[in-house]
């Protein structure tokens, strides 16, 4: 049996699940599970999106069979705290804090939960076709989501994702990528493809009119800020729609690049992901660091 936690928001919980879908191919002959419950009083982000979204399925692991290998945490603050004091038990993969890549997460042997966040794609990229149809996007009910679609379908376009909110004062990532990284990205896409148009993400709308929008060409820039709360994933739909990605230190636009179909796509992202010592990138094969 094997079981993973998911919890945060929608692009760590696409990761986690991710790594559920790849243990439950390499492993056809055992059970795989996912554990929910960190969700329980978890009052980040939207709590568990994954069905709503997507439509997945899955089969949740009850009380008893985490507590077979694993410490059944009944909500997320005895999780944050249990984790820092109680010492892991042999049957749990807890990942490193450094965000290293496990190299037996799909071929460890026995029963086996999962703890961690899982962001590196070599877990699940014998999968990639597979994951592309599970992440299907939903169909835009809007005319404004419509129309831009369509340009950014017909047009050599490049989104720009632009995190600031919590990032401003968040340890790990405060200053990893402000406006010199934009600037520097925004210059290497120039350099690399010259796109037609610029399709920006922001949870800044007047930062980003000040200090990006006047980087880039006068009239090819569209500031994307209406789709707020559960309407947020048509974001990652539209990033994903794009022809190359300049992405934040954010799960949320590494899946708006990874998922994008389009071929010969150039993405750019950050050389540091956050300011721990030694943190592991998770930036995919062939993504240019900068």
């Amino acid at each position: 049996m094997r079981i993973v936690k998911v919890l945060g928001g929608l692009g760590n919980q696409m990761f986690q699940f991710a790594l559920y879908e790849a243990l439950r191919r390499q492993h056809p002959e055992e059970r795989v599970l996912v554990d929910l419950r960190c969700f329980n009083g978890y009052h980040k982000h939207r709590g568990f999106e994954l069905d709503k979204v997507f439509g997945v399925s899955y089969e949740e692991a009850t009380w008893q069979e985490v507590a077979r290998i694993a410490y059944p945490y009944p909500n997320f603050q005895c999780w944050r705290i249990g984790s820092r004091l109680l010492p892991p038990r042999k049957t749990m993969l807890c990942e490193q804090s450094n965000f290293a890549l496990e190299p037996e997460a799909l071929t460890r042997a026995g029963d086996t939960y999962y703890d961690g966040y899982w962001q590196h794609e070599t877990y699940f990229k014998s999968i990639k076709d597979e994951l592309q149809k599970l992440y299907h996007f939903p169909a835009f009910e809007d005319e404004r989501n419509l129309k831009l679609a369509q340009q950014l379908c017909e047009s050599d376009s490049c989104s720009l994702h632009i995190r600031r909110g919590d990032y401003l004062t968040d340890p790990l990532r405060k200053g990893t990528t402000g406006t010199d990284y934009v600037m520097r990205a925004v210059n290497k896409m120039q350099t690399e493809v010259k796109p037609e148009r610029w399709c920006i993400f922001s949870d800044d709308a007047g930062w980003t009119k000040e200090n990006v929008i006047p980087l880039l060409p006068e009239g090819k820039v569209c500031l994307v800020d209406w789709n707020k709360a559960d309407r947020s994933v048509n974001d990652m739909h539209l990033m994903s729609l794009c022809q190359h990605h300049i992405i934040a230190n954010s799960s949320f636009s590494w899946w708006g690049a990874w998922l994008s179909e389009r071929q010969e796509k150039c993405v750019i992202a950050p050389a540091f992901w956050m300011t721990g010592k030694n943190v592991c990138s998770p930036v995919a094969e062939g993504w240019i660091k900068i």
